[in-house]
């Protein structure tokens, strides 16, 4: 109705002055074209300001406004055309600059935008708008070091725009590696951001700054401590057969520690030891402990693709006694599909020499396939993988095949608190009957574990409840068994 008054009450006067018309009527369809822009009736805009500029070509702000209008149409080869032909009569109209970036912004010639809007910045020190969209165009360029002044200022200059401007400015400085700088800003976007993609992205990047300043120290350090319960204890994971049929409590540790002698962009090589230990309350002979070294290599051929190789020597001894030496060798490709999606695969080869039964030594090949894809919907990751082990050994009947295969998924529940739960079934195969039974033995082995993690006022401080269920079915009815274990533990992490 506004504009409809706006529209005669032009016409009227336009009427009172016929000789003047021919001179002025390119002008009245230009303000009536305006009207309707202003009040969002762009297909009217449209017409109108065609017909102003159509009258006089010359007219800049004509051109101007029929720019603007097709841009809110999403006619972006018109709109360009006329903010061209705006700029090519008076470059100085207020507000061109500034469109012709956001043009060009939107249709991610961002290298072509950041030169209008660094114009307007020339101009207009002070337009919060320019300094933020010149500093997104310099991130989308990778131009990181200059881009993130120019979004904290805008950041500073306005709180509409202060959420998105550190959320960009945090992602510059984890690529700068200003790591503390960067989760403060995540951290303050964690804060003022509504429930949505922008918190959990938030999040997620939160995450990312954890895990880059870790890499970035030469050293790595963990220590886990707590009590368990078994209802069947079984000497795991080195002999799943020796099977106690009794519950016992007891005490569980287990340290790892690496060291990073060399480390730069491309190269990682190290040493590392780690040592796990049981101790229970009654069942002496199945007190397990184990001793393994870890000499790696690590290659980056780029962002996408490394390649690591590592020999893991370990020693197993069950209540004192020597049990157990192995020899690993283990290569592995890990391929980074995208930021979200990673897949891992590795060969492994083991040299086994048991003190006690010199049947069971030989050696084992295994392949496996990891996919790890990290679920934006929620600050977790869904996982999943295959695999095959060919075991040889001295006697005929423990030789093996195995299958196994693997999903689970790790999310966090609420502040501080991750849940894990995952699911393992292998189905094994012996080559040749049993020595003993006098028939061939086949096994299918399922295992479901659930675990709950809780930070505590340090990140690198937790402590966890964990479950795990395993149950084994065999065509040699002996070998059948369930296993409940109750786990807790306090960890640390350096």
């Amino acid at each position: 109705m506004h504009l409809l008054i706006k529209i005669v009450f032009m016409w009227v006067v336009a009427g009172m002055f016929q000789p003047a018309l021919a001179g002025e009527i390119s002008a009245n369809y230009y303000d009536i074209g305006v009207f309707a822009f202003e009040e969002g009736n762009f297909k009217d805009a449209e017409a109108y300001l065609t017909q102003a500029v159509r009258r006089n070509p010359e007219d800049a702000l004509a051109c101007f406004y029929l720019g603007r209008t097709y841009q809110e149409l999403a006619q972006t080869a018109d709109a360009r055309r006329y903010f061209k032909k705006a700029s090519a009569i008076d470059p100085s109209i207020p507000g061109l600059n500034y469109h012709l970036g956001i043009l060009f912004y939107e249709n991610n010639e961002f290298d072509t935008a950041l030169e209008y809007f660094s114009r307007v910045i020339a101009e207009n020190p002070e337009d919060v708008l320019a300094l933020y969209y010149a500093g997104v165009s310099r991130y989308k360029l990778a131009q990181y070091k200059a881009a993130e002044p120019l979004l904290m200022q805008a950041a500073r200059m306005s709180p509409s725009i202060e959420m998105n401007g550190n959320y960009y400015a945090g992602i510059c400085n984890y690529h700068l590696k200003r790591f503390p700088l960067a989760a403060a800003q995540f951290e303050q976007v964690v804060e003022m951001a509504p429930e949505g993609d922008m918190k959990e992205n938030a999040r997620m990047w939160i995450d990312a700054v954890r895990q880059k300043k870790a890499e970035a120290k030469p050293y790595f350090l963990y220590l886990k401590t707590g009590a368990v319960y078994d209802d069947n204890v079984i000497l795991a994971p080195e002999n799943l057969d020796q099977v106690s049929d009794e519950s016992d409590a007891g005490l569980m540790a287990y340290f790892s520690g690496k060291y990073d002698f060399l480390k730069n962009q491309d190269l990682v090589s190290g040493v590392g030891y780690s040592h796990y230990q049981t101790r229970y309350q009654d069942l002496d002979a199945y007190n397990l402990t184990g001793s393994m070294g870890n000499f790696y290599v690590n290659w980056h051929l780029n962002p996408a693709l490394s390649f690591e190789c590592a020999y893991q020597p370990m020693y197993y001894w069950v209540d004192g006694d020597s049990y157990l030496m192995q020899h690993q060798v283990v290569p592995a490709a890990v391929w980074r599909i995208d930021p979200l999606n990673l897949v891992d695969f590795s060969y492994r080869y083991s040299r086994d020499n048991y003190f006690t039964d010199n049947g069971r030594d030989g050696h084992a090949n295994e392949v496996t396939l990891e996919f790890f894809h990290q679920v934006q919907a929620f600050s977790g990751n869904f996982f999943c993988g295959v695999g095959s082990e060919v075991f040889s050994a001295h006697a005929k009947d423990q030789n093996f095949t195995e299958l196994s295969a693997l999903a689970g998924i790790s999310a966090d529940i609420m502040k501080n608190t991750r849940l894990t739960v995952y699911g393992q079934l292998f189905d094994k195969t012996y080559d040749h009957q049993d020595a003993v039974y006098k028939k061939k033995r086949d096994d299918n082995r399922y295992l479901i574990f659930a675990s709950v993690t809780q930070t505590l006022w340090r990140p690198w401080l937790q402590v966890s409840a964990e479950y795990t269920f395993m149950k084994n079915n065999s065509s040699i009815s002996d070998f059948d068994y369930e296993r409940n274990t109750i786990l807790l533990a306090v960890s640390v992490k350096l």
